[in-house]
């Protein structure tokens, strides 16, 4: 950091002013910049020692020869595949991120995603606006004695299974870093007894190489009953044309996406616009805006966290 000068913290996406206010307290330049263009973001890393951000740039190789001082990365929410956390660790610059702050928000929205779709709330509902009375074919399927599969058994997963203990279902998890999660409420298996047990599949694992495009044809072929599937972890996990073709077949019979591969819907390709299209059409996909963690609680929450990140970083001077 430059000599006897104040921490500059660049934030470049959206935080609450009393998290600003709570930066400012601990003796710090805060740059407070939500709107800034590429450019102007650009012109601020020379003197930027601590960067917090969402997911406005890509935080890389290039980022990191453009801020010699920079010192910590701060990213406000989970995901962390914009950011080379390696190259960065390597270059002695500390990375953190706010694990957990938003598990609640998504596990609850995981849980009325999930409702809605086994109950048929967003055609019911539709329907009565529409002044048509029709409950036969709205007719619902409980979770209970069902089988519900978890992949990923961290903070969201593990809160997802906790939120499922009152539906009187089964719930199993699969993790391929985590074990001895087991409890009266969860059991840990491997990933063979999910494709074989579950009636739902959610997905609470980050975007990794080994798990892009992971949910394709092949991965869903291998379930032996139809399933729901639900995704509020990352849009690229799961192969949309694939997803399409499994829900023709019914081996999936309805999805609810939280997320997208391409979640910038003014900069489709042609390739990206004609699935989209296709999907959004179908009356047993349930989409939202990748608001699963867009809660006011967590927005307060990763505040917090920010705040300690910072304050740790400032003691260990």
């Amino acid at each position: 950091m430059p000599i006897n000068l104040l921490p500059q913290l660049l934030i470049i996406d959206y935080l609450e002013q009393t998290t600003l206010d709570q930066l400012a307290a601990l003796g710090t330049e805060v740059i407070y910049l939500p709107t800034a263009t590429q450019s102007e973001i650009w012109s601020h890393l020379p003197q930027t020692n601590v960067l917090i951000l969402n997911s406005k740039v890509r935080v890389d190789r290039a980022l990191a020869a453009a801020a010699p001082h920079l010192q910590l990365v701060i990213r406000a929410g989970v995901g962390m595949d914009h950011i080379e956390v390696s190259y960065l660790e390597k270059k002695g610059i500390t990375v953190k991120n706010t694990i957990g702050a938003n598990a609640d928000a998504v596990a609850e929205q995981t849980i009325g995603m999930l409702l809605t779709m086994r109950h048929h709330l967003l055609r019911a509902d539709a329907q009565v606006r529409d002044f048509q009375w029709v409950r036969e074919p709205n007719r619902g399927h409980e979770l209970t004695q069902k089988t519900v599969g978890i992949i990923g058994y961290g903070h969201t997963g593990s809160a997802v299974a906790k939120r499922l203990q009152g539906f009187d279902c089964r719930v199993i998890a699969y993790d391929k870093y985590t074990s001895g999660f087991a409890n009266n409420h969860i059991e840990e298996v491997d990933l063979a007894q999910i494709f074989e047990e579950s009636d739902v599949l959610s997905l609470h694992i980050p975007l990794t190489d080994e798990t892009f495009g992971w949910v394709n044809d092949v991965f869903i072929s291998r379930f032996k009953k139809p399933i729901y599937l639900l995704n509020l972890a990352r849009g690229p996990i799961v192969s949309l044309p694939d997803l399409l073709k499994s829900l023709d077949s019914g081996k999936v019979i309805s999805a609810a996406l939280d997320v997208l591969p391409n979640e910038k819907l003014d900069q489709l390709t042609t390739e990206e616009q004609l699935i989209y299209e296709e999907l959004f059409a179908r009356e047993n996909v349930m989409l939202s805006p990748h608001i699963g963690g867009w809660t006011f609680g967590s927005r307060e929450n990763i505040g917090k966290m920010i705040v300690g990140h910072v304050e740790n970083w400032i003691a260990s001077f």
